[in-house]
């Protein structure tokens, strides 16, 4: 019986000991506007990412896969989890012609991650 505890205590200081900071993981994305979209009026477009780890990242809002000038990044905060997660912001005026996305790019991705703001006159 002393055996079969022993064995159980080194598998659970194992388990414990692992690096947590060497885990992955890819980040979540949502864009959206904080108002109901109406063309022609200003809003915020929002691009909110979370569930990443390791923290570093590169988050950009584009209006035809151009880069917008003037957005803004809240302070990087973590979760219960200690994952990651930012929220970044830009005034726009829709014309519902203007394609908008956000481009996510973060080492647990192959490749960036583009996410359309999926507009709805």
């Amino acid at each position: 019986m002393a055996s079969k505890e022993f064995l159980l205590w080194c598998v659970v200081l194992v388990w414990v000991s692992l690096p947590t900071e060497a885990l992955e993981k890819a980040p979540k994305v949502q864009v959206y506007s904080r108002y109901p979209e109406s063309i022609g009026k200003e809003n915020i477009l929002h691009c909110f990412v979370e569930g990443f780890h390791p923290p570093k990242i590169n988050v950009t809002l584009l209006k035809n896969n151009v880069e917008i000038p003037g957005v803004q990044r809240s302070d990087l905060s973590f979760k219960e989890d200690w994952t990651f997660q930012l929220l970044t912001h830009v005034s726009v005026v829709p014309d519902g012609k203007a394609e908008y996305s956000c481009k996510v790019e973060h080492q647990a991705l192959r490749e960036p991650q583009i996410v359309k703001w999926e507009q709805n006159y």
